[in-house]
């Protein structure tokens, strides 16, 4: 269960994106994540491909596949590859809980449901400001799983460098409370977004500090 959370976490940053409404706007654009524990070693790799861009301006929408592979970066045969869509409204990314259910519990939808509010960043978040909170709860089959986004903040300008090249980011901080078939976790999770781009690395720590998963760009094709 505890690997679900950490997947529900993980699809919510990768589908943000930071102040202006920049981000990976062309069909085949693709963005290839390495997943390593706490010694640094990798556990799996994702691979997300922009499919399709409706809209313009600073309101859009943007949809991506997302491909699973194992350690080795083959491609998980039992896993179908997922697509969803997120919205950028005014600039700001908006993340409806229904977009995650979709991307992360099953490719179809009707095996599960989800509500609650969406977890947004806005456009002109600076260093300082809070950002919203988010929960959510979805059924995922016979799994309830619910989740919540507090205490969130925009701790500034940070530039971060990865197999992928150096970045300049807008870093983020989140404490992220969650539950699944009664078992609960609470973590706090740091994650660093470009322009045009979006996430570049996330680290999710327990609450006494301790590292827990780092997810971070390897490729940008």
């Amino acid at each position: 269960m505890k690997k679900i959370v950490i997947t529900i976490i993980a699809a919510i940053a990768a589908t943000s994106l930071w102040a202006q409404p920049l981000c990976p706007t062309q069909e085949g654009v693709s963005l290839t994540y390495a997943t390593k524990n706490a010694k640094g070693k990798v556990q799996n790799y994702s691979k997300q491909t922009v499919t399709a861009v409706e809209g313009s301006g600073s309101n859009f929408t943007v949809t991506y596949a997302s491909e699973a592979m194992d350690a080795k970066k083959k491609t998980l045969p039992n896993v179908p590859i997922i697509s969803y869509t997120y919205k950028v409204e005014n600039g700001a990314v908006v993340i409806d809980p229904k977009a995650i259910l979709n991307s992360v519990a099953t490719a179809s939808p009707t095996d599960g449901a989800a509500e609650g509010s969406p977890m947004i960043l806005p456009a002109d978040m600076q260093a300082g400001d809070a950002l919203p909170d988010c929960e959510m709860k979805m059924k995922i089959a016979f799994i309830n799983v619910s989740a919540s986004y507090t205490e969130g903040v925009c701790e500034g300008n940070e530039t971060i460098t990865t197999e992928a090249g150096t970045f300049d980011c807008k870093k983020t901080k989140f404490r992220c409370k969650s539950s699944a078939m009664g078992i609960k976790t609470e973590m706090i999770v740091h994650a660093w977004y470009a322009p045009e781009i979006g996430l570049i690395k996330q680290d999710m720590y327990n609450t006494k500090g301790k590292l827990n998963t780092t997810q971070e760009l390897i490729a940008l094709n």
